[in-house]
């Protein structure tokens, strides 16, 4: 009878062992959308596995009654034109009800679950006064704010203004849990961090650097679809630069490459700076010590932003918007939107949430990474953009840090399961995108995020001046260097010294 009874036991342990795992042997794993599959390509998920959860992790937090307290996010009033969507309030922290749109209804569930299981509300307060309005607060010590969101290029303001709390005196953030964006860490000096970012937010996935390529004329030109090459880790500058420069053509027959007519690629002066991170480089790294120093003139990297040159730098068939002067009709006359519907233009390059523009286009469009440098480079890069990108911090005058960590590790958990799948499966991949292999880019390009240092805090006005570069069609990187360092050097000091003198 003994022997029998554990046979029954090893017959059952093995059965649950064959029920849990694919007919190949892989262990059945459950993605953030809830769909499951025998196994996930490495091909196709460029970036950390760990990434894709094998099953909902939930945080290690205490159970607490906050008694119906107002947690209050403070945000920036989003007021981009242009080649930014909508204006208003960020729409991934509060909602009032359902109403049927994918983000608001997965904000209004979130909400209620965190609100109901700690007993608190949920509110946002938003300024256009960023550094400001939080100096103002954390200053005269006003505990309206337990959170900030706030956009890349004001985080210099904020940060070195000693007006957020180190992320170490956060007792219940755990940034080795999925739902926080481990590139983030990139953002910190010193060994000192005071950002966040992850899947609380998803104004981080909308800045990020992608393209847009029209189908129909890949088609037309009888080209083939760039997915494969993408998925083969071939997918590089040369390799777009070949495709694109037979497309071009001079519709209206005047003899001059204008805004009425056909282009193999559309980019902006920030193009540049994508560029330079897809293949690899960033304007700034950190050293043994944690302090930033200037990485765009190192060999490697000078050889990126000359073949990004090679790709942006031909009016023959490439068209820089933001480079129009007022002569050609300045960059209004240039429409990217509507060069893009007309089937003018065959690659556009955006920030993500660009792609909400075309919801309602007639041809066929997909989404790609930007290319890397060259084959050998193992990994794609997607840089978010240093101005339209956003971080978390808490303010310094926050009345109770646990309760701020512990509301802000809640609801980046249960974003990670209601807010990103809303934004990323149903809105993106359903809604806008017109085939799988976009939804495959998809997970590719938001793997390989990448935060520069050098973009955000733009020592020296780095950033900018890259940007001036690109509009002047200019190659001429090391005289540049030369002439700036001195100031980028200046500013990497004062800012590391600040750092060092906050707690």
């Amino acid at each position: 009878m003994r022997k029998l009874i554990w046979l029954m036991i090893a017959s059952i342990f093995i059965l649950s062992m064959l029920i849990s795992c694919g007919e190949d042997g892989t262990a059945n794993k459950t993605d953030i959308n809830g769909d499951t599959s025998a196994n996930i390509n490495a091909e196709e998920q460029q970036g950390d596995a760990e990434d894709t959860p094998q099953t909902r992790i939930e945080p290690d937090l205490p159970e607490m009654d906050f008694g119906g307290y107002t947690f209050t996010f403070y945000a920036h009033r989003i007021g981009y034109t242009g080649d930014w969507v909508g204006d208003g309030d960020p729409r991934e922290i509060v909602a009032e009800e359902e109403d049927g749109e994918p983000i608001n209804d997965a904000v209004y569930r979130r909400n209620m679950t965190i609100k109901e299981r700690y007993n608190i509300n949920i509110d946002m307060l938003t300024t256009s006064d960023d550094v400001g309005t939080l100096r103002k607060a954390v200053l005269s010590g006003d505990s309206i704010y337990d959170a900030a969101v706030i956009f890349n290029n004001l985080v210099p303001g904020v940060v070195t203004a000693d007006l957020l709390v180190n992320i170490e005196h956060l007792p219940y953030i755990d940034l080795s849990k999925p739902w926080w964006d481990d590139a983030v860490k990139s953002m910190s000096i010193s060994n000192q961090n005071y950002l966040m970012n992850g899947d609380l937010l998803i104004l981080d996935n909308e800045a990020t650097n992608a393209l847009l390529f029209n189908k129909d004329m890949m088609a037309d030109f009888g080209l083939e679809l760039p997915y494969r090459t993408v998925k083969d880790g071939k997918w590089t500058m040369d390799a777009m630069n070949e495709i694109i420069k037979g497309t071009a053509a001079d519709l209206n027959g005047d003899g001059i490459m204008g805004p009425d007519d056909r282009w193999g690629f559309c980019v902006y002066n920030d193009t540049l700076h994508a560029l330079l991170v897809s293949g690899g480089g960033t304007l700034a790294l950190k050293d043994e010590n944690d302090l930033p120093y200037m990485s765009f003139v190192e060999p490697k990297n000078l050889a990126v932003i000359e073949k990004a040159m090679d790709l942006m730098y031909n009016p023959e068939y490439v068209v820089n918007v933001s480079g129009k002067s007022e002569n050609d009709g300045g960059p209004e006359r240039y429409s990217y939107r509507t060069m893009f519907e007309e089937n003018r233009l065959l690659f556009l390059w955006m920030r993500m949430r660009v792609v909400e523009f075309f919801r309602g286009m007639e041809s066929n469009f997909g989404i790609l990474p930007l290319p890397k440098y060259d084959e050998p480079q193992e990994n794609y890069h997607s840089v978010v953009n240093p101005y339209t990108g956003v971080l978390i911090g808490v303010p310094k005058s926050a009345e109770n840090l646990e309760r701020a960590s512990l509301i802000l590790e809640a609801l980046s958990a249960e974003s990670r399961y209601t807010l990103q799948p809303a934004y990323y499966d149903v809105v993106l991949q359903r809604k806008y995108t017109r085939d799988d292999e976009s939804s495959e880019m998809l997970d590719i390009i938001f793997n390989s995020r990448v935060y520069d240092i050098g973009g955000v805090y733009s020592f020296g006005n780095v950033f900018l001046d890259f940007i001036t570069l690109s509009s002047r069609y200019d190659r001429n990187i090391m005289s540049y260097y030369e002439r700036r360092s001195p100031q980028m050097e200046r500013d990497i000091e004062r800012v590391a010294n600040v750092f060092q003198a906050m707690e």
